[in-house]
């Protein structure tokens, strides 16, 4: 797999890139046409994606909520659908869950900018910055990881982000027990998970059971794990539980 802000030096004239002989606008889902022109001086990411797609259907959701939450900080960007469906009715259907700007169905330019960017699977988004330099072809990998807080994408940027989500653990044990599971939890670095005490999305950091892949955010394993502490302080147990060890387990 390749680095997860892998970049290409090269650059591109926006107008240009998704510009061909007769084809100079893109549309939303209303049928608004856009000039391409509008693009310039703008953060693009382009999003290659299926409706057939599971792994498509699963991060679009993920993409509308970090988009809406960039445009709500006001960042200069916009994303462009560039869809594999194959046919009219569900490129319609899978566009009506975006907010953003797509190539109409069927465009020959979809052909053109998957040769340009490499694209071998989906879903996949590039980010190309204002002045026309591809940023990432990464960019999936980072809104799972950060969500809009990836925003700009840039190498230097996603770095500081790694070193605050290292500061943002120091001082939290490496293992906690909870009630709730019968092993000890270890903390690692886990993305796109489900907390399955609040149930929650969760990104950066977890505590895991690897043998029933199991998750807590820390904020619902540290709160647990301190109550655990205080009990085994007082020599107290739970009703109905057994501890055994370092592990309390439901009798």
């Amino acid at each position: 797999m390749a680095d997860e802000n892998s970049t290409n030096n090269e650059c591109h004239d926006l107008n240009a890139l998704f510009s061909s002989e007769g084809s100079d606008f893109l549309i939303r889902n209303n049928g608004d046409k856009v000039p391409v022109s509008q693009l310039v001086g703008k953060h693009v990411l382009i999003y290659f994606s299926a409706h057939w797609c599971p792994p498509c259907r699963g991060f679009t959701p993920k993409l509308v909520e970090t988009y809406n939450e960039m445009k709500a900080k006001g960042y200069a960007i916009e994303v462009i659908f560039v869809s594999s469906d194959r046919d009219q009715s569900s490129f319609d259907e899978y566009y009506s869950e975006m907010p953003w700007l797509a190539l109409p169905f069927g465009d020959e330019r979809k052909a053109l900018l998957s040769r340009k960017f490499k694209v071998k699977g989906i879903p996949c988004l590039v980010a190309i910055g204002p002045e026309g330099k591809t940023i990432t072809t990464e960019t999936r990998h980072l809104i799972d990881t950060h969500g809009s807080d990836a925003f700009p994408f840039t190498e230097d940027h996603i770095e500081d982000l790694k070193q605050k989500l290292e500061d943002i653990a120091k001082g939290w044990p490496e293992k906690v027990k909870h009630e709730l599971h019968e092993h000890e939890l270890v903390k690692v670095r886990r993305n796109g998970y489900y907390c399955d005490e609040c149930t929650t999305p969760g990104n950066g950091w977890s505590f895991w059971c690897e043998e029933c892949d199991y998750d807590l955010d820390p904020k619902c394993a540290l709160a647990n794990s301190k109550e655990v502490e205080e009990e085994d302080a007082k020599g107290e147990t739970k009703e109905g539980y057994i501890c055994e060890g370092d592990v309390c387990r439901k009798i």
